[in-house]
């Protein structure tokens, strides 16, 4: 069953030419082909609508089919199934009550949003420039001129035809408008929507994360079909994106940092600066620290997303060896050493005793 009106599909008059139906849909395939939208879910189906319009329109006499049977109309030439006449029984009676079946939803709008370490920490509430699809307000969406049109002698205006005793569906000689256009809006060029640039606030929740989307609902592209006739406008979907940071790396909600320190304050202990996102602190290491030791900050990390509660900072010390020493500093490290014995060193020492064992 023809779910959707091809004509419109293609953006074209009902009495639009051969070589206007094909240079429309030349412009709509090139437009949305999957070459020029990969991994884009909605470009493929609309590539693939418009595909379907062309091979009807296309064809005299599948469109001469298509004409004369409206909704009734399937692709491959079978009856309508039960469930599909019923949803041009219910299309019918909607038309009884004033009623028309929503239009298609508009499409989504993506918006990556970059953000800082900090800023995903607390929250931000940002102003995005965006471009939409609106309606029309010079055609309403109906993509015609409101000067110069004359009412459809099938429905005599009515922009319903009675297919049975009481079920009345759209005119499929007016597309159910009342009116035969007899030229393009001039405004919108016959599209029946513009693009338009809007300035949006995001409100961004604390903790978030790359590859997190928030949606803004009705902020994407007006439906087609203009008012009364459009379906609801899509969303706007903001991926964020969070920036790489100098000092820490991102575990969920907790922090990691590497925190340098030199041989002596790791040999005899000493406090010790470390970062956070909330400023400077410090921790006090104990004489002996190995490098590596990990120590955990609780709460210092990033708020959870969703609930309550934080992560921890868990700081890594990193031992630093001198990269060069002058005369007097190298001549005390080298009575340091001869000083020390093995008792400075037991890790050392255990692995040279079972190197020793095992080459005995």
């Amino acid at each position: 069953m023809a779910r959707r009106d091809y004509y419109a599909v293609l953006g074209i008059p009902r009495t639009a030419g051969a070589d206007e139906i094909k240079k429309a849909f030349r412009a709509l395939a090139l437009r949305w082909h999957p070459d020029k939208n990969p991994g884009d879910a909605e470009a493929e189906r609309r590539f693939r609508e418009v595909a379907e319009a062309w091979d009807v329109l296309g064809d005299p006499e599948q469109r001469a089919r298509y004409d004369r049977l409206g909704p009734l109309f399937t692709h491959d030439g079978k009856p309508p199934r039960a469930d599909e006449l019923n949803e041009i029984l219910l299309d019918a009676l909607g038309g009884l009550f004033g009623r028309k079946r929503p239009g298609d939803r508009g499409e989504d709008i993506r918006y990556t949003l970059q953000l800082t370490l900090e800023e995903a920490a607390r929250g931000v509430e940002r102003l995005v420039s965006i471009q939409r699809t609106i309606a029309c307000k010079e055609c309403g969406g109906s993509c015609d001129a409101a000067e110069g049109r004359t009412p459809c002698a099938e429905c005599k205006g009515t922009g319903k035809s009675a297919t049975r005793r009481f079920l009345r569906t759209d005119c499929a000689h007016c597309a159910g408008k009342g009116y035969r256009p007899s030229k393009k809006c001039g405004r919108c060029g016959g599209e029946g929507r513009l693009t338009a640039d809007e300035q949006l606030k995001v409100k961004v929740p604390a903790g978030v994360a790359t590859g997190q989307k928030l949606k803004l609902r009705a902020k994407g592209n007006d439906g087609p079909g203009g008012a009364g006739a459009s379906g609801p406008p899509g969303d706007l979907l903001v991926l964020i994106d969070v920036e790489d940071h100098p000092l820490f790396r991102r575990r969920g909600n907790d922090l990691l940092c590497e925190v340098p320190v030199t041989f002596a304050e790791a040999t005899l202990g000493a406090e010790v600066a470390v970062p956070t996102l909330d400023g400077l602190t410090s921790i006090r290491i104990p004489p002996g620290t190995a490098s590596g030791k990990a120590f955990r900050l609780p709460g210092r990390g990033l708020p959870a997303a969703e609930g309550s509660g934080r992560g921890d900072l868990h700081a890594r010390l990193v031992v630093e060896i001198p990269a060069a020493l002058e005369a007097d500093a190298r001549g005390a490290l080298e009575e340091f050493a001869r000083r020390a014995g093995s008792a400075a060193h037991p890790r050392k020492t255990a692995w040279m005793s079972a190197l020793r064992e095992r080459q005995s």
